[in-house]
């Protein structure tokens, strides 16, 4: 009795836990280790660290971060866990100036330092908002802003389906990638693609002709030389603010249809094709992009070979679909040799730069910072490259390095390290877990939205690569209550795999990765067999079929 008795509580509170795991975006426990860091990292994200309230413009918003552009990349994950995508956004876009311009953070007024900068810029860079006792600023090297807010409006209408706010802010956004395609400090004549000061990478500063502490003695003012653009500065085209505003343009058209402007969404669609031609014919280097093509002649005390460092935009280059698949593949592979070439010198591959400047970039050192530190920002948006690129168990590798760190750390993951593996400090730690967890979604699990709440979808479980033979997986948009759910099972011995689908899903296009080595034979869908395609990628191979209105769906694939 006492055993029965046992038997029935142990099944009432799996049944429990199984309905709490279907409430939220979540791996089931068979996911193993995998499912414990797509916890962890909600938990991190979701933590008083991660979310902040503030009220701005008389009502409350929720902040992951308080710079846009950080907020917006950690809005990739957070679409699957936060009900609240369009407050802090929507402030920001509230005060896009007319010239089309937004601007980076907020900060109380007055600060010291912070404030000084109103004295340094051009005033159409900054502006005070006595009500809300702060002030607002957009750093003039910066060239992304305008691109990363398409980014989140697009994310904003994947997780609610809300075409209504689509139209409010499509005529904002495209006077944001107008004012990039137009202005003379943002756009270069010369390629037609966008420029900026010789930064690192997307980095917000650029390189100074003396140590910090010579330039203030020889009269500098080293914010306005670091952060400061005019029509004297040197600039040149980095390869990730042009796929930044390739996936743009690309959402532009997509969203111009959307709302039934069909004349400018063929437009957009002609800008994005020729952007990706353009950068694709210029910027790469024959293995990955170059780090700055020069417009400017480089300045004489930068000490970089720009054709030949490789930055963290290129996985971002990867994930926006700027490069060909060929090319893809090649970014992935150039950060797999480099894992091998410096594994004497460094604990991951994962740098901001590589080779850092020497013997500093605006007092920067070599390994710190962005300036050859090793981030997790880069890793997450290289394991998924990976996973969506024929690299699965390099995809798997990385996940599993990241694991490593987060048990290291009891669950949290630093952003930053030295390549020591130290812990670094200056990037929030949620723009990289947000990237790592959208890596476990996209990649590994999956799974990814073409349309919204789930009902045009890509799926592609991964989970052979990683040894993973029975799952479940429940994904959630809490901010439009769209939902999607499949459960996957590998018999090995049988040589089957079994796919259950679940969700308001119109279309899904599949691709059934088996292990390697194998052919797929049979693929049924609901109990009956259909024909379907065989797709390599590189040694990979899919088992690919296209299915319309597919929630409920059952699929059973043999392979030998």
């Amino acid at each position: 009795m006492i055993n029965r008795l046992a038997s029935v509580l142990v099944l009432f509170l799996t049944c429990i836990l199984q309905v709490k795991a279907q409430e939220k975006t979540s791996f089931s426990a068979g996911a193993g280790r995998y499912s414990w860091m797509l916890n962890a990292l909600e938990q991190r994200m979701t933590s008083e660290k991660g979310i902040k309230i503030v009220k701005f413009g008389g009502r409350e918003r929720t902040e992951f971060v308080q710079w846009i552009r950080d907020h917006v990349h950690v809005m990739k994950a957070m679409k699957y866990i936060h009900p609240d995508m369009t407050s802090f956004l929507e402030f920001y876009m509230e005060r896009q100036t007319p010239e089309g311009i937004y601007y980076d953070y907020y900060y109380p007024l007055n600060i010291r330092g912070i404030s000084k900068r109103k004295n340094l810029f051009d005033q159409k860079y900054w502006k005070e908002y006595p009500e809300d006792s702060i002030e607002m600023h957009r750093l003039p090297v910066e060239a992304d802003l305008e691109y990363l807010i398409v980014e989140g409006v697009f994310a904003v209408y994947q997780s609610t389906g809300d075409t209504a706010f689509v139209r409010k802010w499509l005529p904002s956004l495209e006077r944001g990638i107008n004012y990039m395609m137009t202005d003379s400090l943002r756009w270069s004549v010369k390629y037609g693609l966008v420029k900026r000061g010789y930064t690192l990478d997307t980095w917000d500063f650029m390189q100074l002709p003396l140590p910090r502490k010579e330039y203030v003695e020889e009269g500098g003012d080293v914010q306005k030389g670091i952060f400061n653009i005019d029509a004297s500065t040197p600039m040149g085209i980095m390869h990730g603010d042009n796929s930044g505003l390739y996936a743009a343009t690309r959402q532009l058209s997509y969203l111009n249809e959307l709302v039934g402007n069909k004349a400018k969404a063929v437009q957009w669609n002609q800008t994005a094709t020729d952007i990706r031609k353009r950068a694709n014919d210029k910027l790469w280097n024959g293995a990955y992009y170059k780090h700055f093509l020069p417009d400017d002649p480089q300045p004489a005390y930068l000490l970089m070979d720009q054709a030949h460092v490789i930055s963290l935009s290129n996985p971002y280059d990867v994930n926006r679909g700027l490069p060909t698949d060929a090319m893809a593949q090649s970014i992935v592979g150039a950060y797999q040799y480099l894992k091998t070439s410096t594994a004497d010198s460094s604990f991951a591959e994962w740098y901001g730069i590589y080779p850092a400047v020497v013997p500093h970039f605006a007092d920067y050192l070599p390994g710190s910072y962005m300036n050859g530190g090793v981030n997790t920002i880069v890793a997450g948006e290289l394991a998924k490259a990976a996973l969506q690129h024929g690299y699965e168990q390099y995809g798997v590798d990385i996940l599993h390095r990241i694991d490593s760190l987060m048990q290291k750390y009891n669950g949290d993951l630093p952003v930053s390290f030295t390549p020591e593996g130290k812990v670094d400090e200056g990037i929030p730690d949620n723009w990289g877990q947000a990237a790592v967890y959208s890596a476990l979604i996209e990649g590994l699990a999956g799974v990814v939205d073409k349309g919204r709440l789930f009902n045009k979808i890509e799926l592609s479980p991964r989970w052979i690569a990683a040894g993973v033979d029975s799952v479940n997986v429940n994904l959630k948009y809490p901010a439009g209550g769209g939902s999607f759910q499949y459960s996957f099972r590998h018999e090995e011995a049988q040589k089957h795999i079994t796919l259950n689908i679940r969700g308001n899903v119109a279309e899904c296009l599949l691709d059934l990765l088996i292990p390697y080595g194998a052919e797929p034979v049979k693929l049924e869908v609901n109990g009956k067999r259909v024909k379907f395609q065989k797709r390599k990628v590189r040694e990979s191979v899919y088992a690919r079929y296209k299915m319309i209105n597919a929630g409920g769906a059952e699929i059973g694939l043999s392979y030998k």
